[in-house]
């Protein structure tokens, strides 16, 4: 018998209805996202993210539609699309890259994408 994972969700327009988020590997690849403890869930999405419990079959019952059939389990950092620039960020010193190019390279993010969501209740019924 599976262990109910924890799956990080956002609030959706209904009180009784949750929206599963996914996210995009670096490599663009969509995936699912879910963690085996709430412990690895809060270390890297944050304090408030909200989430639900289900188990794997029925998360992939759900991506499934959507052409999603990779679950990453306990990614390291769920954030924004860090792929893209911001107006705010200031380009790297000569010494930040050379610190950069000599450092252990850092776990793949995985990038969650507010416009991929899955919603999932009985919406009012």
């Amino acid at each position: 018998m599976s262990v109910p994972l924890f799956v990080p969700t956002r609030v959706a327009s209904a009180a009784d209805v949750a929206a599963i988020q996914f996210g995009r590997r670096p490599d663009g690849v969509r995936v699912g996202i879910a963690f085996s403890s709430m412990e690895l869930l809060r270390a890297a999405t944050g304090p408030r993210q909200e989430w639900i419990r289900m188990h794997e079959s029925v998360l992939r019952e759900l991506l499934s539609p959507f052409g999603i059939s990779i679950i990453q389990l306990d990614p390291v950092l769920v954030g924004p699309d860090v792929g893209t620039p911001t107006p705010a960020s200031a380009p790297a010193s000569a010494s930040e890259t050379a610190a950069a190019s000599t450092a252990a390279p850092a776990p793949a993010p995985v990038e969650t994408a507010a416009r991929d969501s899955v919603l999932v209740g009985h919406g009012g019924r």
